[in-house]
């Protein structure tokens, strides 16, 4: 249990690093960092506590890939919730200060500049490396939402670099941007991927975004690498709290719990 609650806890804490847009801005005044560090490690406090409290960490590890998956899932949506309200209430500005985790890449400089919503589908695609399955469930929208969200967000984030505006992709072998993206986070079976691949060789602009984007993605997760070889803060380790019994009344399901701790309706979780 200790690696993988304490692997969720990694999870949540880069997570809420990037969603709030916490990083220190380059050339700016030196300053301290602690009100950033402390406003994304309360997040994920909070969120692991409540799962805690529900008895849903304890012996974590026995349980099966697609549970812990959908643990996950919970979790960060929980997060999400909690970090778009602290957003909304005018505290999420970037800080800056000496930086122990200094956004040594253009495209962890750029984060704080870019909405909460492109923060957090660049963070969840990039950082967490989900699909846009995943990300539609943790942001709470569809598949096609969350697909044509990281199109924007990837644009958004290259419009903020370059300080211009880029253009919609139109490539000359017609393959669709979502395609592209796809392509780009490796999620499209093999004969497809091939296919892409081929026509890409006959569009040099199409290919050129397409590499950028996954290049931009290695940046932003190598300039967590600092954060993520950190030793957790004491507030993050529930390795060494007493596990909480677990009680389960009624028909109340696991299901249900996650339903009802990510904010979904119970009628919905019943089914």
């Amino acid at each position: 249990m200790r690696e993988s609650v304490a692997g969720l806890a990694l999870s949540l804490r880069r997570y809420a690093h990037a969603v709030l847009g916490r990083w220190p801005v380059a050339g700016a005044r030196a300053c301290s960092r602690s009100r950033a560090d402390q406003d994304a490690d309360d997040l994920a406090q909070a969120t692991l506590l409540s799962f805690w409290r529900a008895g849903l960490l304890q012996g974590s590890t026995q349980h099966s890939a697609q549970h812990s998956g959908a643990l996950r899932l919970a979790m960060l949506r929980r997060l999400t919730r909690l970090a778009r309200d602290v957003a909304a209430q005018g505290a999420g500005a970037a800080a800056c200060g000496g930086g122990r985790h200094f956004p040594w890449s253009p495209e962890a400089r750029a984060l704080p500049r870019l909405s909460f919503e492109s923060r957090a589908l660049l963070a969840l695609a990039a950082l967490e490396r989900l699909g846009h399955e995943d990300i539609a469930a943790v942001l709470d929208i569809s598949a096609a939402q969350a697909l044509a969200g990281l199109a924007r967000a990837r644009a958004e984030l290259s419009s903020e670099i370059s300080g211009r505006r880029l253009s919609h992709l139109r490539t000359a072998c017609g393959v669709a941007e979502v395609d592209l993206h796809l392509f780009a986070d490796d999620r499209l079976d093999p004969a497809r991927r091939a296919e892409i691949a081929g026509l890409l060789e006959q569009d040099e602009e199409a290919a050129r975004r397409v590499e950028d984007w996954r290049r931009g993605a290695e940046r932003l997760r190598g300039a967590f690498a600092t954060l993520e070889a950190e030793k957790l803060p004491a507030t993050l380790d529930f390795s060494r709290l007493t596990p909480v019994r677990r009680d389960l009344r009624g028909k109340r399901s696991l299901k249900s719990v996650f339903a009802w701790l990510a904010g979904a309706p119970r009628s919905a979780a019943a089914r």
